[in-house]
């Protein structure tokens, strides 16, 4: 399987929910033939010249491996779709390994940033502890 690197320019007449659902469906027929790696969505972006008398599109860029074979039937899969302005596939030449590394680190640091968010009202927690330890001699007394 070699990595490849797909860019679609989308249609900005959809809305965001629509577009997200169109990312998806893409990404479900990538996934018949091949494997996901990356889905950078980039947004909507002013065209280098009108495409269609447009001059705005919805940039979509996904990073996937498959057999040689698929990216022919993945091509003339894309060009029946009318929301798909233009579409490129080609060769993914930066480390597929790195990418997969930082996506891992990446997704292993949103969880620790949770941890830290739970370590926040803890420690908002221990001078309540400290002040409660205060209290206690008090009572005591």
């Amino acid at each position: 399987m070699k990595p490849y690197e797909l860019m679609l320019i989308i249609t900005p007449d959809h809305e965001e929910n629509e577009a997200e659902a169109f990312i998806e469906n893409v990404k479900g027929i990538i996934e018949n033939g091949g494997n996901i790696i990356n889905i950078d969505v980039w947004g909507k972006r002013r065209l280098a010249y009108p495409i269609r008398k447009r001059s705005e599109g919805y940039y979509v860029v996904y990073v996937f491996e498959s057999e040689p074979s698929f990216v022919a039937q993945l091509n003339q899969a894309l060009r029946v779709l009318e929301a798909i302005l233009r579409h490129m596939i080609v060769l993914y030449e930066d480390d597929v390994e790195k990418l997969k590394t930082a996506q891992t680190d990446a997704a292993a640091s949103e969880v620790p940033a949770d941890d830290t968010a739970e370590e926040t009202p803890d420690s908002a927690e221990e001078p309540a502890e400290s002040s409660e330890d205060a209290v206690e001699p008090a009572e005591s007394v």
